[in-house]
C-alpha cells in the first residue's frame, strides 16, 4: 500500500509532492498529461520569471522536478477513488492502487454535455455520476456518453442495475477495451439532441433516427474533481470541493488543492495550497501509523 497518492501534476500536485518528499514521504503522482496550465500560451505574472514562459514549458519543468527527486510518476487516466476502512482505493486505466492518504489536485475541468436541450434535463434524466444516481435507473434503459475508459467504468457501474446499458461514442472511435463489454452495447452514431416531456425520454441522432432512453450519464474524457468528490460524498460549493484552511476535507486523509477548490484560478494559489496539502498529508500519515 502507498502512503500517499497525489492525483494531478500541475502546480498544486507538483508542489504537494515536493513538500511531501522533503518531509519523509515519497508520493506516487498520477496524471493524465492534460491540464489548464498546458493550455496557457504565455505566463508572466508569477515569481521568478524574468521573461514570459509558455504553460506547457512550465508544466514540463514541474515534471522534471519530480524526476530529479526520483518521485514516481504514472501517466494514467483516473477512473475512480473509493474509501473503505481507512484505505483509499484508486482505480486508473492501467492499475489499482491503495493508499493511506490522497491529495486531489486535478484542476476544475469537467467536460460538459453540448447536445441541444441537454441543460433542461440535467437532474431529470441526465447525470454526471453513475454511483450517485444509478440507483434511480434500476431496470431502465440507460446510456453513457463517452468513448474512453471512464465511460466504460461508468457503464460497468450501471450494468447490474439497469435493464440495458449503451455507450454512445458520438461518432468517435472507442479507446477502451471492447473485449470486457459483456452485455453493454456500443452506439457510434453522432448525437444531435435529447428530448422528453418532463424528463429525458429519447435521443435524436444526426441521421434523423431516435432512440428511447430513460437516463444518460455523461462520462466524457477523464473523471474530474467534481465526479470524484460526489462519489466520495464530499461537500461541494459551485462545483468546487470545500476544504478547510489546511486543505483537509471531511474524509480523513483526503486533501484537495488547486483549481478544484475554487477561488483564484492562479498558479500562485495552486502552489500554496499544494504546499499546504503536502505538509498536512505527511502529518496525517505520521500521526496514524
Amino acid at each position: 500500500m502507498k502512503q500517499l497518492i497525489i492525483v494531478g501534476a500541475g502546480p498544486a500536485g507538483v508542489s504537494a509532492a515536493l513538500y511531501a518528499i522533503r518531509l519523509g514521504v515519497t508520493p506516487l503522482v498520477i496524471h493524465n498529461g492534460i491540464g489548464a496550465l498546458k493550455k496557457a500560451s504565455i505566463i508572466e505574472n508569477y515569481y521568478g520569471l524574468p521573461t514570459p514562459i509558455s504553460g506547457e514549458k512550465l508544466y514540463e519543468t514541474g515534471l522534471s522536478q519530480l524526476k530529479a527527486l526520483n518521485i514516481p510518476v504514472a501517466e494514467e487516466e483516473l477512473l475512480s477513488i473509493a474509501y473503505d476502512n481507512g484505505v483509499y482505493q484508486v482505480q486508473t486505466s492501467f492499475h489499482s492502487y491503495e493508499s493511506q492518504a490522497i491529495i486531489l489536485a486535478t484542476g476544475a475541468k469537467r467536460n460538459p454535455i453540448t447536445l441541444k436541450e441537454a441543460k433542461k434535463y440535467e437532474g431529470n434524466g441526465i447525470s454526471y455520476c453513475a454511483v450517485c444516481d444509478g440507483f434511480f435507473f434500476r431496470n431502465k434503459n440507460v446510456g453513457i456518453l463517452g468513448n474512453g475508459d471512464y465511460a466504460l467504468h461508468e457503464a460497468k457501474v450501471l450494468e447490474p442495475l439497469a435493464k440495458a446499458v449503451t455507450i454512445f461514442t458520438n461518432g468517435l472511435t472507442e479507446t477502451f477495451d471492447s473485449s470486457v463489454l459483456g452485455n453493454i452495447q456500443v452506439n457510434h452514431k453522432k448525437l444531435l439532441s435529447v428530448g422528453g416531456e418532463n424528463s429525458l425520454e429519447w435521443i435524436t441522432f444526426e441521421d434523423g433516427s431516435k432512440l428511447n432512453i430513460d437516463g444518460l450519464f455523461v462520462a466524457l474524457g477523464s473523471a474530474g474533481s467534481t465526479d470524484i468528490a460526489k462519489k466520495l460524498g464530499l461537500i461541494l460549493k459551485d462545483n468546487h470541493i470545500m476544504i478547510e484552511t489546511d486543505t483537509s476535507t471531511m474524509l480523513p486523509g483526503f486533501f484537495a488543492a488547486g483549481d478544484c477548490t475554487g477561488g483564484m484560478m492562479q498558479i500562485a494559489k495552486a502552489v500554496y495550497e499544494g504546499a499546504q496539502a503536502g505538509t498536512k498529508a505527511v502529518k496525517f500519515i505520521k500521526n496514524t501509523k
